[in-house]
């Protein structure tokens, strides 16, 4: 591979004029760099906007095309995903050497010893909104003197409000929308992986909404049981078998609650790793067509480098596409493991719901024995009644989502089958069958090398 000398530093650059290179719907952007950061291969395209000779841009630092309106947050949060060795998607302005600007969406990935990222022409609603977030944010990264961590942090929260209540929620919509507005403008079809993993987000979002409503449920039951203590302390002697009903009632529940804190907390988040899978799967499904597109584009372009490093670059791109293919089963696999170990789970804490009931209605019948008992238990006793009604509804909710997520995630795997997926996948369990939980389990997968990046 041909090297150059770097170009000036990026400091140097014209002011932007406000004037905005053209760029079609049709175009992709491409570079591939090392772990610094340093551009080692390129297309026509990117030549064409930054303004740079192929020459120019080779061992050259990719931020030469950084343009200064561009918030410090996004590249702070940008490299940390590409340092984890995961895929990182975002909204980016950038500056050509004359000064003009123009807008791209990029969706770059970790590939040995460095990084590819390909950048389409950004048109949907999403784009609009975040342009003008970034606005705002960098005048107060200029203002308030932000250091990037904190601008990243202000960048996050914003994008709660937006209504993401992560950074992959924001990346794989982002993405997904910009492909759906591209294959749109193009007279393309949509991408059927990638349309079906889109859908199951609805599905995923539920549930985990349902699992907040479940921790609330049993927050608001916690203390029940010690209100029916005291009541029976305050009836002695006969609140005895009220007060000794109520004690097993807290043990049996507090069983329960340490169970569901260990699926809904922390590394144990079920529906958050699965979350997590499905939305990684969508990005790089996403990628790939970019990926295998791109290299087609790399076999037959306009212009070129010469034959033997086209052909080279090629390999390598196509390559990448093709990883990208496999790494999307991985987290398919494992989304399918999750949907499974959902179900096992509240399949467990329903059982054990049950036997709740049976001590919630021997504390009932205990109750009944005499009048005074009756009044004195009857309200914290109907409170017990309504919570539990509510956990054992939210359960069923919980487990009907994760049947369909589950449901949803073999009928993808199926459609991906004629690109040379095979994998045998189970079909979907019977709603609460505790054998779901060992369905589906995915090959070890390698944790993601930790990469030292230069900024962009």
């Amino acid at each position: 591979m041909m090297q150059a000398t770097p170009t000036p530093s990026h400091a140097g650059a014209p002011k932007d004029t406000g004037q905005e290179v053209p760029f079609e719907m049709g175009e992709l952007v491409y570079s591939r760099t090392d772990e610094r950061g340093v551009i080692l291969a390129a297309n026509d395209v990117f030549e064409r906007l930054g303004g740079f000779a192929y020459s120019e841009m080779i061992g050259a630092p990719h931020k030469i095309v950084r343009h200064p309106d561009m918030p410090k947050a996004f590249f702070h949060i940008f490299w940390q995903y590409l340092k984890a060795g995961e895929p990182a998607v975002g909204y980016v302005k950038n500056r050509s050497k004359d000064g003009r600007h123009y807008w791209v969406l990029a969706a770059a990935i970790p590939y040995d010893g460095g990084y590819f990222s390909v950048r389409m022409r950004p048109s949907s609603a999403i784009f609009h909104t975040i342009r003008a977030e970034y606005a705002r944010l960098r005048r107060r990264e200029e203002t308030e003197k932000l250091s990037a961590e904190a601008s990243a942090e202000i960048l996050l929260s914003r994008l709660k409000e937006l209504g993401y209540h992560s950074y992959p929620e924001f990346m794989s919509q982002a993405l997904h929308q910009e492909s759906l507005a591209r294959d749109a403008a193009l007279g393309k079809p949509p991408d059927k992986v990638a349309t079906h993993l889109s859908g199951l987000v609805t599905a995923l979002n539920d549930a985990l909404k349902e699992q907040t409503r479940l921790v609330s449920l049993f927050d608001s039951l916690k203390l029940l049981p010690v209100n029916m203590r005291l009541i029976a302390a305050r009836l002695e002697p006969q609140g005895g078998p009220i007060s000794q009903i109520s004690m097993n009632y807290k043990t049996s529940f507090d069983n329960i609650s340490e169970k569901l804190s260990k699926f809904v907390t922390g590394e144990g988040n079920i529906c958050g790793q699965m979350d997590i899978a499905v939305r990684r799967s969508l990005i790089l499904s996403n990628c790939a067509r970019l990926h295998l597109e791109m290299a087609r584009h790399i076999r037959k372009p306009d212009r070129t480098p010469p034959e033997v490093e086209r052909r080279e670059e090629y390999q390598i791109v196509e390559t990448l596409g093709q990883s990208s293919h496999a790494r999307v089963q991985i987290s398919l696999n494992e989304a399918l493991r999750l949907a499974a170990a959902l179900i096992a789970s509240a399949f467990e804490i329903r059982r054990l719901v049950l036997g709740l009931d049976t001590i919630r209605i021997l504390g009932r019948v205990e109750s009944r024995r005499d009048h005074v008992s009756e009044v004195a238990c009857s309200a914290t006793l109907d409170q017990i009644d309504a919570v539990q009604a509510e956990i054992s509804e939210s359960l069923q909710s919980l487990s009907n989502l994760a049947v369909a997520i589950q449901t949803g995630l073999s009928l993808i795997n199926v459609s991906r089958r004629p690109e040379g997926e095979t994998t045998a996948q189970p079909g979907p369990p019977t709603a609460g069958a505790p054998r779901a939980a060992r369905a589906a389990s995915p090959p070890p997968q390698a944790a993601p090398p930790t990469r030292r990046v230069a900024a962009e």
